[in-house]
């Protein structure tokens, strides 16, 4: 039987978001220390979730291309950071299940509106997390952006399309 047997979609979507938001915030301020809250927290939804393999799955392929384009974006000279952030790791892993539940609104969405979203919302993410400390800029602030725009308009889209492909 399944630990979600009681648990409604919708439900499992709330759990989702404030996972996720909780993630990213733990993350942002308390970098690789908040990893002893992060890692059980993926866990959690891990074991809540009824689709664990699809989950995993949708993890492992989103995830892996999330974080390895961040460290090409590191050894390009877009990001710093110091000391190496396994924390983003964590929150590529909780965004890509997210795809599936507190995000799966943007798989009913078009390729130009998924790029627009992405291009925003992923470059804004990074931009906080610079804000708040978490990762240094050094080409600056608008250089930044542009890329990181860039970058989440083409990304965010083709990550919805994985999820899309995951469920089936």
């Amino acid at each position: 039987m399944s630990s979600t047997a009681g648990l409604k979609p919708l439900h499992l979507n709330m759990i989702n978001l404030v996972m996720f938001q909780g993630v990213w915030w733990l993350s942002i301020l308390y970098q690789n220390s908040a990893l002893w809250l992060t890692v059980p927290l993926l866990l959690l939804h891990l074991y809540l979730s009824p689709n664990h393999l699809q989950d995993i799955r949708l993890m492992l392929k989103v995830a892996s291309f999330g974080f390895f384009f961040d460290c090409a974006l590191m050894l390009s000279g877009v990001f710093q950071f110091l000391p190496f952030p396994i924390w983003l790791l964590l929150i590529w892993c909780h965004f890509a299940i997210s795809l599936s539940y507190s995000l799966t609104f943007a798989q009913k969405l078009n390729w130009t509106v998924n790029a627009i979203l992405g291009g925003v919302f992923g470059c804004m993410s990074y931009l906080a997390g610079a804000r708040f400390g978490a990762v240094e800029l050094p080409l600056g602030l608008f250089s930044s952006a542009v890329i990181l725009f860039v970058a989440w308009l083409v990304m965010f889209p083709m990550f919805v399309n994985v999820s899309r492909s995951n469920a089936s």
